[in-house]
């Protein structure tokens, strides 16, 4: 039994580390992606150098709008991943601890049933000790009771001998 509470702990065990290698796979994708993204950021937010500065035009400005809502939509993107991120890492944490939880209670069902069968062990002896002394007195009455019948025996055959001579001299002081 205690072994089946070990294999079952190692299969615990393995499966919270694969989950845990899960999230910290999540977990660095993500922190890959924000770096990018944060990355692509400070390149679209770094001022253009004045010698390559054109004149303002409407295509410019078009093209300074279209950065200011990707910009925007990549401040989202991170906030969204950090909370994604967040997230991931709280249900790691949770899941870690129910894991916990759920060791912790094993170890004191694999201790319970530890010292269950160290009591049934002691039992098991004890009762192989009366046995054995049960044994040895029921050896000792057969051999008593032998020698009573023995006795017995003996003790008949005397009576049976005292009738005969009894017998024999109340028969000979009759005739």
């Amino acid at each position: 039994m205690a072994r089946t509470y070990s294999c079952f702990n190692k299969e615990t065990i393995a499966l919270y580390e694969e989950r845990l290698s899960e999230g910290d796979a999540q977990r660095f994708e993500l922190e890959e992606r924000l770096a990018s993204s944060e990355a692509r950021l400070r390149k679209a937010l770094e001022p253009v150098p004045i010698a390559n500065a054109r004149p303002s035009s409407d295509a410019a400005q078009i093209d300074n709008e279209s950065l200011r809502d990707q910009i925007l939509h990549l401040q989202k993107k991170i906030t969204g991943l950090e909370d994604t991120l967040d997230d991931v890492q709280s249900a790691s944490e949770k899941e870690a601890a129910a894991l916990r939880e759920r060791m912790k209670r094993a170890r004191e069902k694999e201790d319970a049933l530890r010292k269950e069968l160290m009591e049934t062990r002691k039992e098991f002896e004890q009762i192989c000790k009366l046995e054995g002394n049960a044994r040895t007195r029921i050896q000792e009455i057969e051999e008593a009771l032998r020698e009573s019948t023995i006795a017995l025996e003996n003790a008949r055959a005397e009576v049976e001998v005292l009738r005969t001579e009894l017998g024999v001299s109340v028969i000979k002081r009759d005739v």
